[in-house]
């Protein structure tokens, strides 16, 4: 309850405070399994993961229009969990549908095409691993080659600017929680056959569901616990502290 508390005033803040009166569309960036085992263990990397994301987005939205000094916006929240908890690093991203110029113009850009920027986030991942992780010139030959790159991006509709109720939704969905009390079920030690408590969760279509031991589901649940200061969601470009700063400083 408390997080759902949180998670309301945070969508009526950013709506507010954040958030311009124009036009935004969400995004979705997600990697490969094969690759996750990097961030569970070592949870820095989620921050300059954000950040290879924003530099591949910020670039195709600028390339968009035809202001040389365009630049957009965007919000980006870290989720560690997939549907049944397991440890599942994406990014959730509120952008701009366009970019500002001038003294605070905004210009819309075309409809993009979210399957162009695949590419571009897969090297950008590639270079970072690479760097702080060492990654292995033949694991990323070998995965240059797959079929199916297991690197994904999700563009989602318009969400015009007159949509406070959908923008808002979309603001309480990038926070939301790692899991749902309505969708967990406890058994108790003394009801099942082997003497060790049990966890049932339910899938969001109802339809599937998952045994954990109790204990493995706590476990489980810790991996998405962030660290001491670590920051979930994180602001770019025009919606950045730097530029809020600086517009703020202009009187603007």
């Amino acid at each position: 309850s408390c997080h759902q508390k949180r998670v309301v005033e945070f969508g009526e803040w950013l709506c507010e405070e954040v958030l311009k009166y124009v036009p935004h569309r969400q995004w979705v960036f997600s990697i490969p399994k094969r690759l996750r085992v990097y961030f569970i263990t070592n949870r820095r990397l989620l921050a300059r993961l954000s950040q290879c994301a924003w530099k591949v987005l910020s670039a195709y939205l600028k390339a968009g229009v035809k202001y040389d000094n365009a630049v957009p916006a965007g919000v980006i929240a870290v989720q560690t969990f997939g549907d049944f908890q397991n440890f599942n690093p994406h990014l959730h991203i509120i952008a701009t549908d366009g970019c500002f110029y001038g003294n605070r113009m905004f210009i819309k850009g075309p409809t993009p095409a979210a399957k162009d920027l695949e590419d571009a986030f897969r090297r950008e991942v590639f270079a970072l691993l690479k760097k702080e992780v060492n990654l292995n010139e033949f694991v990323i030959d070998n995965m240059m080659n797959w079929h199916h790159s297991g690197f994904t991006v999700y563009c989602g509709k318009t969400l015009w600017s007159d949509n406070e109720e959908g923008l808002e939704n979309l603001a309480r969905y990038i926070i939301r929680a790692s899991f749902s009390s309505e969708r967990m079920i406890y058994i108790p030690a003394s009801k099942t056959k082997t003497g060790a408590a049990k966890v049932i969760y339910e899938s969001k279509s109802d339809t599937v569901s998952k045994t954990f031991e109790a204990l493995d589901w706590l476990a489980q649940l810790t991996t998405h616990i962030p660290n001491r200061g670590e920051q979930m969601v994180r602001y770019y470009g025009y919606y950045s502290n730097k530029m809020h700063g600086m517009r703020r400083k202009a009187g603007a």
